[in-house]
């Protein structure tokens, strides 16, 4: 089967060159300081709390805290995401047919994905010291259905190729949400706290590099899979970013520990936003901010040339598969 063509990218020649020559290590990123704890952490609109009309009823206080923690949920996925993308590239690898351009560019990227997984792991220490001393998550929650699925694809890799379009969407969504906190920094420098936003700059500096890559992977494992694979693929990916387009575990962490830190939120406030948390997924402010065209452009029109992605769209709410 041909290969689709993939918009402008790099060679894997270019995307291996410029991994060794952006390359940063852990210790060229300032660890000198903590989390402010008077500033937000996060640009405001992350996460779905905020989308909710319950989240009016949030004092300056709460809302500031309620944002700290939603960045922190952020740190606690990415770690997630990235070791769950780590292993299948590293199971693609043991076999022979990898060609050596995208084998090199592959190891650059597991090696790049560990350093990242360290640099949040860093983050969230510096922010809330008692909470991470032994690196376990606090604020991101998935299903059990959801980590036995991510099991069964990291287990069969050629496959299971969802995890292929997962990290596609993953890595745009990573950098939209960097250049969030960049452009507030340019905007107002320091209204953000340094230290998340001096991470996720660091963090964009791979993360263009390396949705180049997933496409590269996409033209090479996924485009001459068959028919059948191919549609089992569409269908686990359905389900994966129906659970990112009506999110519900991490924010119910996340308001579970503000009900912790704030007695007054308990007996009503929480309760009705855990409520209103339902119907996130038909919020079309929500979807606008973190599933249009303007917030991922190139996955979007990607998905868009692959029919068996067809019954997607009915997820993104403001977009659909031929703009108008």
């Amino acid at each position: 089967m041909k290969p689709k063509p993939r918009r402008s990218i790099d060679s894997l020649a270019v995307l291996n060159r410029k991994s060794c020559e952006l390359a940063f290590g852990l210790e060229d990123i300032d660890w000198s300081f903590e989390a402010d704890r008077t500033k937000p952490w996060a640009p405001e609109g992350f996460g779905p709390i905020c989308y909710l009309s319950g989240f009016a009823l949030l004092d300056e206080a709460e809302r500031l805290r309620c944002n700290q923690f939603q960045a922190l949920s952020l740190c606690e996925q990415f770690i997630w995401l990235e070791r769950h993308v780590i292993h299948p590239l590293t199971r693609v690898l043991e076999g022979r047919d990898v060609p050596q351009p995208l084998r090199e560019a592959m190891w650059h990227f597991i090696r790049e994905e560990d350093k990242h997984i360290e640099m949040f792991w860093r983050v969230l220490e510096r922010s809330e010291p008692d909470w991470y001393r032994s690196r376990i998550p606090r604020l991101f929650r998935v299903s059990p259905l959801q980590q036995f699925g991510i099991e069964r694809v990291v287990e069969n890799p050629r496959v299971l190729v969802a995890w292929i379009w997962l990290t596609i969407f993953v890595e745009e969504r990573t950098l939209y949400l960097a250049r969030r906190y960049i452009e507030a920094e340019n905007e107002t420098p320091g209204r953000i706290d340094r230290l998340h936003t001096q991470l996720h700059q660091f963090h964009f500096r791979d993360e263009a590099r390396h949705y180049q890559l997933d496409q590269h992977v996409l033209t090479w494992l996924y485009d001459p899979q068959p028919h059948w694979k191919k549609k089992l693929s569409a269908w686990i990916f359905h389900y994966m970013m129906r659970c990112y387009a009506n999110p519900r575990h991490g924010a119910r962490a996340v308001l579970a520990q503000l009900a912790r830190e704030f007695p007054r939120l308990r007996k009503d406030i929480v309760p009705r936003l855990l409520a209103e948390l339902t119907q996130v997924g038909r919020n079309e402010e929500f979807h606008r901010k973190h599933f249009s065209r303007s917030a991922l452009p190139r996955t979007l029109a990607l998905l868009a040339e692959y029919p068996e992605h067809d019954r997607l769209w009915t997820l993104f709410i403001t977009e659909s598969k031929h703009p108008a």
